[in-house]
């Protein structure tokens, strides 16, 4: 509705800020609609952002965080992202100390083993993982504004830590390790990578296919990485598994399980938009035979994945001259085939007297 000229135009009259300041007196449902109406709004122009601010709304929606209810407080650190559209809200926000006091937040709630304080530490993790993805702010200069990151790590290395809010931590990582800027933070934070590998180590289970969706968001952090980024990623691959990270993921998606070895094979389609990724998967047989070998017991998801795979490999411009002539025409084939391509085998009639 925001973007006829009249709707915009009402929302702004007294009027409506009648109804709206009614509403905002209402239960925690009605406060939190108005809230998205008003996360949509700003997203239109800093003009409007600054109109409820006047109003005290904005100082209304912040209140929210003194809520003895922690379903409240889990719901306004899921909307915070949604107002930073712009450098001028997400500045608001930074001078009103929300992100400081999330911080704080998880700290304390560290301290406490209940399931108060698990939610409100699940909230505050996806909070600043969802922060290096708004268009107001600079993903690196705000993990390096705020020291996230060092409580992340803790959580990852605490034999404390619930499966729950490890997979949290895990699955966050993999959310900032995909933003191009906040990766040139993390690429230094080699605490917090080395805790991250740690728990891949210990993994098991759908907590290895946690680590392994991580892995590939990370990987795959831009179509075009840049020399930086990339080293990054290169560095973070040999720390898995000492430099033998791609045959024991070989293992992982052999085993026959469908999850895991669409999240191995996810990760591998992401190393092939690095050079050192093409590089190591021509140098390991054991890969490139078993994504030449079709088999349609894997899953059709699990063959839609072997063929991305392979597209992804034919597609990569250094590829050609990383793979050897024969190899390099197998996978073409293979591309140009399609995922699901069968054999025909001739038909011979027998007749029976």
């Amino acid at each position: 509705l925001f973007e006829i000229g009249m709707s915009m135009d009402y929302l702004l009259t007294s009027e409506s800020v009648t109804a709206v300041r009614k509403l905002l007196a209402g239960n925690e449902s009605q406060r939190f609609r108005i809230y998205d109406v008003m996360t949509a709004a700003v997203k239109k122009n800093d003009s409007i952002f600054e109109f409820f601010r006047q109003e005290g709304m904005i100082d209304t929606f912040l209140s929210e965080t003194a809520s003895d209810d922690v379903l409240v407080c889990v719901n306004f650190y899921e909307t915070v992202p949604k107002f930073c559209s712009s450098e001028v809200p997400f500045e608001y926000l930074v001078s009103a100390s929300v992100f400081s006091k999330a911080l704080q937040s998880l700290v304390d709630a560290e301290k406490d083993q209940g399931v108060t304080s698990s939610l409100i530490q699940v909230a505050v993790l996806k909070l600043f993982s969802r922060m290096v993805d708004v268009e107001g702010a600079d993903a690196k200069e705000f993990l390096e504004k705020h020291a996230f990151i060092h409580e992340l790590t803790r959580i990852l290395e605490s034999s404390e830590t619930s499966n729950e809010l490890r997979s949290t931590a895990v699955s966050c990582l993999g959310t900032i390790g995909n933003s191009p800027r906040a990766l040139e933070y993390l690429a230094k934070e080699k605490k917090a990578l080395a805790a991250f590998v740690e728990v891949y180590r210990r993994s098991l289970s759908y907590m290895r296919v946690e680590c392994l969706q991580a892995i590939a968001c990370i990987f795959g952090h831009s179509q075009t990485p840049s020399k930086e980024t990339s080293q990054a990623c290169y560095e973070l691959y040999v720390q898995l598994d000492n430099g033998g990270f791609l045959v024991s993921l070989t293992k992982e998606i052999m085993k026959g399980f469908e999850e895991s070895c669409v999240a191995g094979l996810a990760v591998i389609q992401k190393m092939t938009l690095h050079a050192w990724g093409i590089r190591e998967i021509s140098n390991y047989q054991n890969i490139v035979n078993f994504l030449l070998m079709r088999d349609a017991s894997r899953g059709k998801n699990a063959q839609q994945w072997q063929f991305a795979v392979i597209q992804a490999i034919v597609r990569s411009p250094t590829a050609k001259d990383t793979f050897d002539a024969d190899t390099f025409a197998r996978l073409s084939k293979y591309e140009k085939e399609g995922p699901y391509f069968v054999n025909s085998v001739a038909q011979v009639a027998v007749r029976v007297e």
